[in-house]
């Protein structure tokens, strides 16, 4: 093995140590003993993966400990999901890309060629063609997000509820994301919106790859992005958009956090079609009792929110006294107030 592979062989075993005793510091000996290296080449691995971003303190007598990386991560990610499911959830493919054009495109075509039997994740650093419901596109800065296309397995037992799914996602995240930092209150818009403080952190958007040939579904790809610390937003957004952090300095492990948010939409995969996500959904929702104009394709409609229903739907009572219900796909816009438009 030549030198320079020599060391880059050592950086990763280095990490992969660390990564077993998070928080807990290893002496610069031990390590060196795990590894089969010198002290020296630890110093070296130690000093190279500083420098890449993985925030590692070290301790005189001590040894060095671990805390969290400033980005996402494959070898952290992996080490991570591992240790959350406790080995029990196979992946196909886990990619980091430390920039794509959208994870989303980039999931649909992949698994269009190679179909799996496992979830695979798609994420990266930033994007710069990331889209979301209706092709609209958003901006991802970079390592101040997570954009991620997750891939789930279709169960022919199971029917696929477009509406029910991405519902019962939004729902999910948000519970993860209260979980994660503490106090922080998420709001849903339906369908697939994550709102704190009355600004949109995070969308939701559900695609099925289809193959013709055989004439079924290989997989859903849940696509979905988070805001998690605050960015220099485009003039054009800057009203609506913000962060679910106001400190551009918080240390956050975005690793964990994908790890967690992933894992928590599997298991949601299992079982979401019977509405079990529902209530915590229409708790949630801030338009419920609200006056709402919604376009549906050429028409505007204008009435108060009654409700989510049971597949999800948006619960409509107009203004000439008609009951409708709306689905995902049909809605373009919703305008609460008139200098807000989420």
């Amino acid at each position: 093995m030549d030198q320079e592979k020599k060391k880059t062989a050592t950086k990763y075993l280095v990490l992969d140590d660390l990564l077993d005793h998070v928080g807990r510091y290893v002496s610069g000996d031990q390590l060196a003993s795990d590894l089969g290296v010198s002290r020296e080449s630890v110093w070296k691995a130690i000093k190279t993966l500083q420098k890449e971003g993985h925030r590692i303190v070290s301790k005189k007598k001590t040894g060095y400990a671990y805390l969290s990386s400033d980005h996402v991560s494959e070898q952290v990610v992996q080490k991570y999901l591992g240790k959350l499911s406790q080995g029990q959830q196979a992946f196909d493919v886990i990619r980091v890309f430390d920039e794509v054009g959208s994870t989303q495109t980039y999931a649909k075509d992949y698994l269009a060629k190679h179909p799996g039997q496992n979830p695979s994740i798609f994420t990266a650093r930033t994007m710069g063609a990331g889209y979301g419901r209706r092709g609209r596109a958003f901006f991802a800065p970079k390592d101040r997000g997570l954009y991620i296309s997750l891939s789930l397995p279709v169960n022919p037992e199971k029917p696929m509820i477009a509406s029910l799914l991405t519902t019962s996602a939004a729902a999910v995240i948000a519970q993860v994301l209260e979980e994660t930092f503490p106090g922080l209150n998420v709001q849903l818009k339906w369908v697939n919106d994550l709102i704190v403080k009355g600004h949109k952190v995070g969308g939701i958007i559900t695609e099925a790859v289809f193959d013709m040939e055989r004439q079924q579904y290989n997989a859903l790809v849940l696509g979905f992005f988070v805001n998690i610390l605050p960015a220099d937003y485009p003039e054009e957004i800057q009203q609506k958009a913000m962060a679910v952090l106001d400190d551009p300095s918080t240390t956050i492990d975005l690793n964990f956090l994908l790890a967690r948010l992933t894992l928590a939409l599997i298991d949601m995969n299992n079982g979401y079609q019977d509405g079990t996500f529902l209530a915590d959904y229409r708790k949630r929702s801030f338009l419920i009792g609200q006056r709402v104009s919604i376009q549906v394709g050429q028409e505007i409609l204008s009435g108060e929110v009654t409700g989510i229903s049971n597949q999800a739907g948006l619960e409509l009572l107009l203004d000439n006294g008609e009951k409708k219900t709306l689905y995902a796909g049909e809605v373009t816009k919703v305008k609460l107030y008139e200098n807000l438009n989420l």
